[in-house]
């Protein structure tokens, strides 16, 4: 039996239904549960990114999302917002920031954030970019776009080839992201990634079969 295809959710609201994404998430986690979609998947985590937000509406958000995550057993990881002021009722053990956030935090911010944050995970788009966070202690990257994607549009893709060169040079797990659906995830594996991340395809409105 082969072994499922790890799956990194990454949320937009404004691709759902009346930008509903509590009831999106609860939809797309009871049809996994219940085997209708994502059979050869295994969700590693939801990734919160709604980068418009400010942080009193996504403190709001996660307040909405956490306990569904938590309903289904599935991981959340925030997304840029590294100051919350999170409640202790939240155990979130993951954040995800851009490669320039990243960068522009200090020494001692950064080692908080190890510290508070089993995972951090970093935005990346090209090797020495990849190369730079390792060094600095993230704890994966997501690597991107490797195909074509409407969130990308006019951007030249940067192919199965990037994920072989990331792979062949990095130790820390490789996310990757872009225009990957179930049809396109294990050419991504097989060519070194660790786990696959989807947006559009699941955010989008979808009718229940």
């Amino acid at each position: 039996m082969l072994d499922k295809i790890k799956l990194n959710i990454i949320s937009n609201r404004k691709l759902c239904e009346n930008e509903n994404l509590e009831k999106q998430i609860e939809k797309i986690f009871l049809a996994y549960e219940r085997k209708i979609i994502l059979k050869n998947f295994e969700i590693v985590a939801l990734t919160l990114r709604e980068k418009d937000l400010n942080k009193n509406e996504y403190l709001k958000l996660i307040e909405e999302i956490y306990p569904i995550c938590q309903k289904y057993k599935i991981n959340l990881i925030l997304h840029q917002n590294y100051d919350l002021n999170l409640d202790d009722k939240y155990k979130i053990d993951g954040i995800h920031l851009s490669y320039s956030i990243f960068k522009s935090l200090n020494q001692n911010i950064k080692a908080e954030l190890i510290k508070k944050y089993k995972r951090i995970g970093v935005s990346i788009h090209s090797l020495e970019e990849a190369k730079d966070v390792e060094s600095l202690g993230a704890s994966y990257v997501i690597a991107g776009h490797i195909f074509k994607t409407d969130c990308k549009k006019g951007l030249e893709p940067r192919g199965l080839k990037f994920v072989k060169d990331l792979s062949s040079t990095l130790t820390i797990p490789i996310f990757a992201i872009g225009g990957i659906d179930e049809k396109k995830s294990l050419s991504v594996i097989n060519s070194g990634a660790f786990s696959v991340c989807m947006m559009s395809n699941l955010m989008k409105y979808w009718e229940e079969k």
